[in-house]
């Protein structure tokens, strides 16, 4: 006999993550394959960063350093902030799961968006904390007024989660919109209320209606702002993300954190990611052609898309080619092409293009081609 697996566990549906390469060449005997699911950088690591890996290999009978001290002070002196605003954790995802831990009590909710990014929910479902999503609005977009509502109505909610540009929708909310709800935010329950900001797509925005979030990390005690090394930066392979945060609501979270989540390795690929400005450029020319590419290929096909500041789109290809989302997906995988159906997300006839390079991105267009 085994302990009751409690209900929230019982109920909860883990992530599921874009299907590896290898297991697509073993499953369908192919010997080339591509993979646009996972919003990963094309251009591999960063070289500044494989090159520090490498030396930290040297180290591996080491155990990390605990604080991330020296990553801290590169991100500080990058970020013009105390280094005891930040955390590091293993991924943005992790330090997600530390937030709602640190100050969960039971009883706790969670407000989010319709087909908001899935670990969100997750993190909330281990833990016991009620996740309550709020529909979006008729553009796929965060309605941060339902949001604020729901806040206001339920004395149970302790986190929100926003993601500026959202994924898989690439969809964003105004400084407008975060203004007016961060204001208000802030006039419920003495403000206590944690608004997470999450902006792992950052470094691929280029729309200036989007905000800096780090103004409202200096205008509120509330807010945590999640930052990721994993997309522009190119090493997700490691696994490696920060938060920045006022110090005071950051303790309890440290108290928390396992003492070496985070490997030597990363730490130090992370800490000269951050110097390689080259790669950060090339990363970002390279997405805004594939986004140019893949819309202009797209509208020809007749094939709607959202507009994105992420490097992915969210393509209609229910009303563009007949099929759903995982239709697609496993022709795609036939002809050696990964896509990423959305079914998860309540989006059955969507499929999320992630931007490849420039010789992945047109043959992947062949293949949607290929389904008309």
């Amino acid at each position: 006999m085994y302990p009751r697996i409690p209900d929230h566990v019982q109920t909860l549906s883990p992530y599921v993550p874009g299907k590896p390469i290898e297991e697509t060449q073993r499953e369908f005997k192919l010997k080339k394959v591509i993979k646009l699911a996972s919003n990963e950088n094309p251009l591999g690591p960063s070289p500044k960063a494989l090159a520090a890996y490498k030396a930290a290999a040297k180290s591996l009978n080491l155990y990390p350093d605990a604080s991330a001290f020296e990553l801290k002070q590169s991100l500080s002196k990058l970020l013009k902030l105390p280094a005891e605003w930040f955390l590091i954790g293993n991924g943005s995802n992790e330090i997600m799961d530390l937030l709602m831990r640190a100050y969960y009590e039971p009883g706790d909710s969670m407000v989010t968006s319709q087909a908001a990014f899935v670990a969100y929910q997750v993190c909330a479902h281990v833990l016991g904390v009620k996740p309550i999503e709020t529909p979006m609005t008729p553009d796929f977009r965060f309605d941060l007024k339902a949001m604020l509502e729901q806040i206001h109505q339920d004395d149970s909610v302790k986190y929100v989660f926003i993601a500026n540009p959202n994924n898989p929708t690439g969809t964003w909310v105004t400084e407008e919109e975060l203004d007016y709800f961060m204001q208000e935010v802030a006039k419920i329950r003495g403000g206590s209320v944690i608004v997470a900001l999450d902006y792992a797509y950052w470094e691929y925005v280029t729309d200036r209606r989007i905000p800096d979030p780090m103004k409202y990390l200096k205008l509120y005690s509330n807010v945590v702002i999640l930052r990721t090394f994993s997309k522009i930066y190119g090493i997700a392979g490691l696994r490696l993300g920060y938060a920045m945060a006022r110090p005071e609501l950051l303790a309890p979270v440290q108290k928390v954190r396992q003492p070496f989540n985070v490997s030597l390795p990363a730490l130090a690929a992370a800490k000269a990611a951050l110097t390689d400005k080259a790669f950060v450029k090339r990363a970002q020319t390279l997405n805004q052609q594939g986004l140019k590419f893949w819309m202009t290929g797209l509208r020809k096909l007749g094939i709607p898309f959202l507009p994105s500041q992420g490097n992915f789109l969210l393509v209609n290809v229910k009303e563009g080619l007949g099929l759903s989302g995982g239709e697609v997906f496993i022709m795609g995988l036939k002809k050696g092409v990964i896509f990423r159906p959305v079914t998860n997300y309540g989006l059955p006839g969507f499929l999320r293009i992630s931007m490849g390079t420039m010789a992945e991105n047109k043959m992947a267009l062949k293949v949607l081609q290929g389904m008309r």
